[in-house]
């Protein structure tokens, strides 16, 4: 179901962008084909167009809540119009994997992916196959190895690109920031939980997984509860299985 946050804004800007629709493609985050995304980016590009107004830095534009709400209800009444049922469900599932709406704040999905790197970096510990089991340590894997073990690098790949991430105060990759932040995690996450379903884990194994990652990302002075952890994954295990 699609959430709507304070966040809008920039969920607007990064599918307007050439860079983050090919992203979208190559983790399997989007189904319904080239045209849609086509059609969602050509609407998000208006959208941000308004946003802009032709200022030259965004935190010049209004930024009140009112208007980030009028401006995401105009974009989805006209994604609505262009999109099939298809493409409507991968755009609804995509934003939510990218304001990422969950019992755990952002910070704590940042960190979260970010043990799960510095494990990975040390060749995982002793603990981690009883506590993930092989098969989502191969998802985790894979998935860090498509992700990047750092950050999703800002490659701009039209001149509306470059544009747009020279609109915010002179702050160089501000959209690559925040889909690192905001956006890998949750990819990460979803794709965790649909291997713990695909795999059959019952809630002793999911308890045993959580403890063992929220473990891990209080080495990085991260507190994470692993019953809101534990939580968190049987609910997007629950969505679509991954992909």
């Amino acid at each position: 179901m699609l959430q709507i946050s304070d966040e809008t804004d920039d969920v607007i800007f990064l599918l307007s962008t050439d860079w983050f629709s090919s992203w979208i493609v190559s983790l399997g985050q989007w189904s319904g084909g080239q045209p849609s995304i086509e059609l969602t980016k050509g609407v998000a590009r208006r959208a941000a167009s308004d946003i802009l107004s032709g200022a030259a830095d965004y935190y010049l534009v209004d930024l009140s809540p009112t208007r980030k709400a009028a401006t995401f209800d105009r974009f989805m009444k006209e994604l609505r119009r262009c999109l099939d049922e298809e493409g409507a469900r991968d755009f609804c599932a995509l934003v939510d994997s990218i304001t990422g709406h969950s019992p755990l704040s952002r910070d704590q999905r940042w960190a979260l992916k970010a043990a799960l790197i510095r494990e990975m970096a040390g060749g995982f510990g002793a603990d981690a196959p009883a506590a993930l089991g092989e098969g989502v340590m191969a998802v985790v894997t894979s998935s860090l190895e498509l992700l990047g073990t750092g950050e999703i690098p800002f490659q701009p790949e039209s001149g509306w690109d470059v544009e747009l991430d020279g609109k915010f105060g002179g702050l160089l990759g501000r959209l690559q920031d925040y889909a690192s932040a905001a956006y890998a995690p949750n990819v990460l996450l979803q794709e965790v939980a649909g291997a713990i379903r695909r795999l059959q884990y019952g809630p002793l194994d999911v308890a045993r997984l959580a403890d063992w990652w929220a473990g891990a990302a209080r080495h990085l002075s991260t507190y994470v509860d692993p019953r809101s952890l534990a939580i968190h994954l049987d609910e997007l295990g629950g969505l679509d299985g991954g992909s």
